[in-house]
C-alpha cells in the first residue's frame, strides 16, 4: 500500500515510460486513444493520482508521435 492514506496508486506499481511502452505494444497506432481513455476513466472515478499518471503517459506518447 501507499503511504498516502493507504490508497494504492498506479504510479506505485509502474513508471510512465513502462506504461507508454506497454500501451504501444498492446494498442499500436491506437495507443494514444487507449491512454486518453485510461486518463478519463481515472478522472471520472476520482482517482486524481492515476489521472495525472495517465496524463504524463499521454504527454510522452504525443511527444514521441511528433518525432
Amino acid at each position: 500500500m501507499s503511504s498516502h492514506g493507504n490508497v494504492l496508486k498506479l504510479s506505485d506499481l509502474v513508471k510512465p515510460d513502462a506504461a507508454l511502452q506497454a500501451a504501444m505494444d498492446l494498442y499500436g497506432v491506437d495507443a494514444t486513444t487507449a491512454v486518453a481513455h485510461c486518463a478519463l476513466t481515472a478522472r471520472y472515478d476520482g482517482r486524481e493520482a492515476d489521472y495525472r499518471f495517465w496524463c504524463e503517459v499521454f504527454r510522452q506518447l504525443k511527444e514521441n508521435n511528433e518525432h
